[in-house]
């Protein structure tokens, strides 16, 4: 229904010439921001950052006359935010469950292949040792997966509507909502001077966005969401990585390696305890 025809286009650019403004033009949908992508996890984390931030207007205040419920729906979300996580839930899910088997089967061949040649010293060693490897993997295996429901189901960091982001909202947004016109082509508009939470106003989402100096606020292009904290858009997962989920997002990577370690040690304690019993 923002869908406007050409005569309310035509008529705002007459109205702006008359006014000594002429017609604004907006930036390209297509445009990149630089310096996003990061290193991740497989080399397949890439940060999509096509914003409007790149000259925002100054902010000509309007009002409260649209209801927040009246509001257009927000952006619908690429059909990446969907597909990507299964390359993720996949990783984590198989490494799990392989990590857990080895580390698991293991303990399990070595406790049926004790030798009452082997000493009560080696056997009780490497008995302690398994148990311990086996509630470190449990352990290791349950952080990686609880942090890889929290990044898909958390939403960290992003900025939802409500009144106090939403309002007041700029006049330009709000006469073309009121009038049932397109927002397609509008800047982010910039907001007050010096104010803590009216930063930039993102004509996507209809938020008011906190200003750079609390941290990189960002759109992302396939989430189609603001969020504040912004590192990187992770291609394995399918979301922003950003300050609120970065702890979760390093524990499960660092719970990868953990685990491969865990696993070592309690093979290579099965092997010490083979070796005492032979000989």
């Amino acid at each position: 229904w923002l869908r406007g025809g050409n005569a309310h286009a035509s008529a705002e650019g007459f109205s702006r010439a008359a006014r000594g403004r002429g017609p604004r033009a907006g930036p390209s949908c297509g445009a990149a921001l630089g310096g996003i992508m990061a290193t991740d996890l497989l080399a397949a984390c890439a940060g999509d950052g096509s914003d409007y931030d790149e000259d925002p207007e100054d902010a000509n205040l309007g009002g409260r006359s649209i209801r927040l419920a009246s509001l257009p729906p927000l952006p619908k979300r690429s059909p990446k935010y969907r597909s990507e996580p299964l390359m993720g839930i996949c990783i984590v899910s198989v490494l799990s469950i392989m990590l857990v088997s080895v580390t698991q089967g293991v303990n399990a061949a070595a406790s049926a292949n004790s030798s009452s040649v082997v000493s009560d010293e080696a056997r009780s060693q490497g008995a302690s040792i398994q148990r311990v490897a086996v509630a470190l993997i449990w352990a290791e295996a349950g952080i990686a997966v609880f942090s890889m429901f929290y990044l898909l189901l958390g939403n960290a960091g992003v900025i939802h509507r409500s009144e106090k982001t939403c309002y007041p909202i700029p006049r330009e947004v709000e006469e073309r909502l009121l009038q049932r016109r397109s927002l397609e082509g509008l800047k982010n508009i910039r907001g007050p001077g010096g104010s803590r939470t009216m930063g930039t106003y993102c004509v996507r989402c209809l938020v008011w966005r906190p200003p750079k100096d609390d941290g990189k606020v960002h759109h992302c292009n396939i989430c189609q969401r603001c969020v504040r904290g912004f590192d990187h858009h992770c291609g394995v997962f399918g979301r922003c990585i950003v300050a609120a989920n970065m702890p979760c997002f390093c524990a499960m990577i660092a719970m990868m390696f953990c685990g491969m370690a865990t696993a070592m040690v309690a093979v290579t304690a099965s092997g010490g305890v083979e070796a005492s019993s032979e000989r």
